[in-house]
């Protein structure tokens, strides 16, 4: 059970905006939204970094799911996981590659996926990253996308951090 309590529609009308705005995403109202909505503004806030992350950046979303992907898994985030293996799916990930990521066998992926892939799980293990690994990204990526890279993995710490301490619990169907 969550630590707090999920706030549910008709809680506020601040809340049923927000929830609204979801919606028009066409995103469900996850448990991870419900809880921040005890602070409207703070989930204001948290929506607009994701919409960013996912539909504002430069990078691919097939790109940007195993990013997500191999972050969550190295910082051991069961709902991240979840989630985000089926957004993979539906953004075309094709499952060799998704199995790659969860196995660490990264043959599967092209030497792009792979810097972006060992770039996120290095720094989610020791949040800094070694010269070779900067250097990988640096000959696949340009500046830009190389910031939407840092963003994103960055992105799911802070996801891990609200998930964890608070008990968030996956959404069961």
């Amino acid at each position: 059970m969550a630590r707090l309590p999920y706030v549910d529609r008709n809680a506020s009308a601040r809340v049923d905006e927000l929830y609204g705005r979801i919606g028009r995403l066409g995103r469900p109202v996850l448990n991870l939204y419900r809880v921040l909505a005890h602070q409207p503004a703070a989930l204001e806030a948290f929506l607009g970094m994701s919409a960013y992350v996912r539909s504002s950046s430069t990078l691919e979303p097939q790109l940007r799911e195993l990013i997500i992907l191999a972050t969550a898994d190295e910082l051991g985030q069961e709902y991240e996981l979840v989630q985000h293996t089926e957004i993979a799916r539906r953004v075309g990930v094709p499952q060799h590659k998704i199995d790659a990521v969860a196995t660490r066998s990264l043959a599967a992926l092209d030497e792009s996926e792979r810097s972006a892939v060992e770039y996120a799980r290095e720094v989610a293990r020791s949040r800094e990253v070694s010269d070779a690994a900067f250097e990988s990204l640096r000959s696949h990526f340009s500046d830009q996308s190389i910031i939407d890279i840092v963003v994103t993995a960055a992105w799911y710490h802070l996801c891990a951090a609200i998930l964890g301490p608070l008990e968030v619990e996956l959404e069961r169907a």
